[in-house]
């Protein structure tokens, strides 16, 4: 079982979207995935097409062959779940009270032979991040070709490096840079520095701006089922496969 965290130094560089990309790209490879929302927006039941009325998830169910839903698009979620703020303050402290928490759970399904774990967190420090860095084998730093997010990449491997310190099977940090734009001198250039600066932590494809990709969420599906064949859809297949394949050499 091998799992992967999507994280990001910032919000709103399409983290999300990529995590659930990427489990179905993974599933249509005849993978077993599972999905966990750790993000308290509760955005991938709307990517992985579950009743907008429901309110069950991690945050009420926990980890555990009962609290798994089947994705119409072949993988199988956790969503977080919707809670009020009460019930959100008292779940994160749980989590700070027992920083193993997820590691723990997710041993707990290994009956389930999931091949991989897909683990999308929010941005930024949180205590999500350490708990999923203490279980991630690949932590996926997901940015886009602008100064902010190249200003975040610092920090968040702080971070990494921080809450990893202590485990053995880590196999590091990865950068995904995301909406890569076709024109834009700004965004080849930050493009150009990143490769400069973090050549070896790079993902070998750039996911590329798609308007498709935008119209898929509308919809609440995919753009691996909206639009296969578009551009953002053979991006994120391609990450699949350097997935499998870095798995594979691990």
């Amino acid at each position: 079982m091998h799992i992967i965290a999507f994280i990001s130094g910032k919000g709103g560089v399409g983290k999300s979207t990529l995590a659930a990309n990427v489990a179905v790209a993974l599933s249509q490879r005849q993978k077993r995935v599972l999905l966990i929302d750790l993000d308290p927006q509760n955005a991938q039941r709307v990517h992985l097409g579950l009743n907008p009325d429901e309110y069950a998830g991690l945050s009420r169910e926990g980890i555990a062959p009962s609290s798994i839903f089947e994705s119409p698009f072949g993988i199988s979620f956790i969503p977080y779940g919707r809670v009020s703020e009460s019930e959100l303050e008292e779940f994160e402290a749980q989590l700070k009270g027992h920083p193993d928490w997820l590691a723990q759970h997710i041993q707990g399904l290994k009956e389930l032979a999931f091949d991989y774990v897909v683990l999308d967190t929010p941005p930024g420090p949180s205590v999500y991040l350490r708990q999923a860095l203490a279980v991630a084998h690949k932590a996926l730093v997901v940015l886009l070709a602008d100064a902010a997010s190249f200003a975040t990449i610092d920090k968040i491997s702080t971070l990494v490096d921080q809450y990893t310190a202590d485990r053995t099977d880590f196999e590091g940090m990865y950068l995904l840079i995301n909406q890569m734009p076709i024109h834009s001198k700004l965004g080849h250039q930050v493009r150009t520095a990143l490769y400069a600066n973090y050549a070896e932590q790079l993902v070998p494809v750039a996911i590329h701006r798609d308007p498709r990709v935008s119209q898929a969420l509308a919809f609440e599906r995919p753009v691996l089922h909206y639009e296969p064949g578009c551009k953002a859809s053979l991006d994120i297949q391609y990450v699949a496969e350097w997935l499998l394949s870095s798995t594979q050499d691990a």
